[in-house]
């Protein structure tokens, strides 16, 4: 009831895909995606929900078949009613219990057969299939637990199916594997303090936020940011707002100036957690003219890194470091602030 397909839908303007251009959904040409093979010619406003899903990672394929499967099966009027039943018939059967830690893997490790692979912009076909006419190791591995459950205490099959993971790339830091461009552009924004970023910092932020928060520089909100709020946020004197110190350097100065080129206004904690914050941030540098060209470069392969790797920021480290960066900038100009 599932097919994996290939977007053939135009690309993103520029050519660039998501991550470059955050505000828009267009997904890029070529990326891999799960629909109903039943409905997939019927206009979008006629399909049930959940009838076409484009997973970011591998590890994520496993939810997009849940949802498809709990969402779409039932409630597609044109998926036959003989497949509905023998579905239904298959979930109310009792068999061996897995746990979803190894469905999971089984999924990810089945698209890798094909040879998708996993990037910044989502999945593609870019490796070669196994044409063996074998499965995997590691898929053998996960049926052979699914025959037998007890099998999953065995050692060398759980280190198979989860290597451990290098205790640095886990934490986001790759400058042991980053290239030398990266690494020296690393240890420059090691060595200079800035308003946002310490050097205290680095121990707990992912390289890629290091970095990112390294190219801004404070500059006064403007009152166009108050647009919509019936209030003045709290620390409207002493706040600031994030300008790109590339754009700010530039000869461009009044240009940029008058245009709130490379300037982002926050004006919550809460607005800092919100995805297009550092979305909009890293829009800018990537595509920004006055960008070094190196700093790009290593932002790009922190990000790269990050995808091939599998690492996610953890929650409790980005929560500690938007509060501290919140601090910093509600509290940026109080020596300037009117004594009350």
């Amino acid at each position: 009831c599932v097919e994996v397909f290939v977007c053939g839908g135009n690309m993103n303007p520029k050519g660039l895909g998501r991550r470059a251009y955050p505000q828009t959904e267009t997904h890029v040409r070529g990326q891999v995606g799960l629909r109903c093979p039943h409905c997939q010619h019927i206009p979008k406003s006629n399909r049930a929900n959940q009838a076409v899903s484009y997973p970011s990672k591998l590890g994520h394929i496993y939810e997009s078949v849940r949802n498809f499967q709990r969402t779409h099966l039932e409630a597609c009027e044109y998926i036959p009613h003989e497949l509905k039943v023998k579905h239904r018939k298959l979930v109310s059967q009792t068999g061996r219990k897995v746990h979803v830690k190894y469905i999971k893997v089984y999924f990810a490790e089945a698209a890798r057969e094909i040879g998708i692979v996993e990037t910044l912009d989502g999945l593609f076909f870019g490796a070669p299939p196994n044409t063996s006419g074998k499965p995997s190791e590691k898929l053998q591995a996960i049926m052979s637990i699914a025959e037998n459950p007890s099998a999953s205490k065995d050692r060398k099959l759980h280190d198979l199916l989860f290597p451990k993971v290098d205790e640095r790339v886990e934490n986001s830091k790759f400058s042991h594997i980053a290239s030398a461009t990266t690494r020296q552009v690393i240890a420059s924004c090691r060595q200079e303090k800035t308003a946002f970023v310490y050097p205290s910092d680095y121990p707990t932020l992912s390289d890629f936020r290091f970095v990112l928060f390294h190219q801004f520089v404070p500059c006064r909100p403007p009152t166009s940011a108050l647009t919509g709020r019936k209030t003045k946020p709290e620390k409207w004197e002493t706040l600031s707002g994030l300008w790109c110190k590339h754009c700010a350097k530039s000869n461009a100065y009044e240009l940029s100036s008058q245009q709130g080129q490379g300037k982002c206004f926050p004006l919550d904690l809460e607005s800092l957690h919100d995805t297009s914050f550092l979305n909009n941030l890293t829009c800018h540098i990537i595509t920004c003219r006055f960008v070094p060209l190196e700093t790009k470069e290593a932002l790009n392969e922190l990000q790269r890194l990050a995808a091939e790797h599998g690492v996610v920021t953890k929650r409790g480290a980005k929560r500690f470091f938007l509060e501290k960066l919140w601090g910093r900038l509600a509290n940026c100009y109080a020596y300037m602030a009117p004594k009350r």
